[in-house]
C-alpha cells in the first residue's frame, strides 16, 4: 500500500499486474519526459517551420489511425507485454531516425511511421491491461496514482533534458532515452505474460463505435495534446530561448499537477466524475484561449502550470471512465474498446493538424490554432459511460 497514513486517497491491494505497469510507467515515462518536450524544439532548431512540425505529427497520427488494428492483431498473438517490448524498440528506432533527419531529410517522412508503430504496439495493450486489472472499486484512485507516479518521476525529467540538450547535445539526449525507455520493460517481465484468450476483430471495433458513438467525439479533445507535443514546446522555446530555461520552466510547473491528480481519484470513486469532467473540459479549454496573453517568461509559467492543473483535472476522470468501458465485458471488449480509443483520438488529432497547417500557412498566427486546440479540448465533456 502506498502512503499508508492516508489510506482514503491512495490504491490499496494493488493487482501485481498494475504494480508492474506503475513501475513501467514510471521509467517509460522518465525517458519521456528526458525527451518529449525537446523533440519539436529540435525539428525547429533544424529550420522546420511550426507548419512543418504539424505535418510531421500528421503523419504520425495517420500512420497510427492505420496501424493500429493490425498491431492490435499481433498483440493477441505474441501478447501484451511482448508487444510493449516491441513498441519501446520501435521508439528507440523513431529517435534514431529523429536524429538523423539532420543529416538526410527525407527521414522527416520516414520517421513518423516509426513513431506510428510505437504507438500501435504499446497503447492499446496498456490500456487494455490496466482496464482488465485494475479494481472497480478503486478505478479513480489507481489511475489518479498513476498519474501522480508518472508526474513525480517526470519532474526532473524536462530539467535533465534540457541540460544534456543545452550541454551536451540531442544525440546525447536521445540515447540516454533510449537506454531508459529499453530498459522500461524488465518490471513486466517479473510475472508470466499475458496471453488473452482474444482475437481482434474489426467486427468488434465496429460495435464499439455503435454501442459509444458520442465518446469518438469526446476523444478528439485530445488535440491539447498534439499542442503539448508540438507548438507548445516550441512557443515556450521561442519565449525562452534556452534549452535549460524551457526545462526548469516545464519541471517546476510538472511539481503543481501532482497532488490534484490524487484528490481527483479519490472524488472519481466516490461517483462525482460526470460532472467533474464536463466542468474541468470546459476549463482547460479556455486555457488555451487565453495563450495569447503569455508573451513572457512568467506568463508562459503560469500558463503551463494552468496547461498541466487541467490535464490532470481532465486525465484522471477521462481515463478512469474509459478504462472501466474497456474493462467491463472481458479480452474481447478490452482490447476492440482500446483501439476504438486510439483510433478516435487520432483522427481527432490528424483533424486538428490539418486545420492548424491552414492556419498558420492562411494567417501565421499560432493563437488561432491554440483557439482551435481549446475547442476540441471541450469535447472531452461529451464522454459518456451509456450511448
Amino acid at each position: 500500500m502506498f502512503f499508508p497514513t492516508r489510506p482514503h486517497y491512495f490504491s490499496h491491494r494493488i493487482n501485481q499486474e498494475v504494480k508492474e505497469i506503475y513501475w513501467n510507467a514510471m521509467v517509460v515515462n522518465l525517458a519521456l519526459s528526458i525527451t518529449t518536450l525537446f523533440e519539436p524544439i529540435f525539428l525547429y532548431r533544424l529550420g522546420y517551420s511550426l507548419s512543418g512540425i504539424l505535418h510531421f505529427y500528421a503523419l504520425v497520427y495517420l500512420g497510427y489511425a492505420i496501424l493500429v488494428f493490425l498491431a492490435a492483431k499481433i498483440t493477441s498473438r505474441i501478447g501484451y507485454k511482448h508487444s510493449i517490448l516491441v513498441s519501446n524498440i520501435f521508439y528507440v528506432l523513431y529517435w534514431v531516425l529523429l536524429y538523423q533527419i539532420k543529416f538526410h531529410p527525407i527521414l522527416f517522412f520516414i520517421a513518423p511511421f516509426f513513431f506510428s508503430l510505437q504507438k500501435s504496439f504499446f497503447w492499446p495493450p496498456y490500456h487494455a491491461d490496466i482496464a482488465l486489472n485494475a479494481k472497480d472499486d478503486q478505478r479513480g484512485r489507481e489511475v489518479g496514482l498513476l498519474f501522480s507516479l508518472i508526474q513525480m518521476v517526470s519532474v526532473a525529467g524536462p530539467l535533465v533534458g534540457g541540460f544534456i540538450a543545452a550541454f551536451l547535445g540531442f544525440k546525447e539526449l536521445f540515447i540516454l532515452s533510449s537506454v531508459l525507455m529499453l530498459a522500461s520493460v524488465y518490471p513486466l517481465f517479473r510475472s508470466a505474460e499475458i496471453y488473452p484468450k482474444h482475437n481482434f476483430r474489426f467486427r468488434n471495433f465496429l460495435l464499439v463505435i455503435r454501442k459509444f458513438p458520442v465518446n469518438f467525439f469526446a476523444y478528439w479533445g485530445y488535440a491539447e495534446d498534439l499542442m503539448l507535443m508540438s507548438l507548445w514546446p516550441v512557443y515556450i522555446f521561442l519565449v525562452v530561448p534556452e534549452l535549460l530555461g524551457v526545462g526548469f520552466l516545464i519541471t517546476v510547473a510538472s511539481a503543481i499537477a501532482i497532488m490534484i491528480m490524487l484528490y481527483i481519484g479519490r472524488v472519481i470513486d466516490q461517483r462525482k466524475w460526470g460532472k467533474f469532467l464536463q466542468i474541468s473540459s470546459v476549463f482547460y479549454g479556455l486555457t488555451w484561449f487565453c495563450r495569447q496573453f503569455g508573451s513572457g517568461f512568467g506568463q508562459v509559467f503560469f500558463f503551463d502550470s494552468l496547461t498541466r492543473t487541467g490535464k490532470a483535472m481532465i486525465n484522471v476522470p477521462m481515463t478512469a471512465l474509459s478504462y472501466k468501458l474497456a474493462g467491463i465485458s472481458g479480452a474481447d471488449q478490452a482490447i476492440a474498446y482500446t483501439v476504438f480509443y486510439e483510433f478516435s483520438l487520432s483522427i481527432g488529432k490528424i483533424l486538428t493538424a490539418l486545420l492548424g497547417i491552414w492556419i498558420l500557412d492562411t494567417t501565421g498566427n499560432i493563437f488561432y490554432v491554440f483557439i482551435v486546440a481549446g475547442i476540441f479540448t471541450m469535447f472531452y465533456g461529451f464522454l459518456k459511460e451509456k450511448k
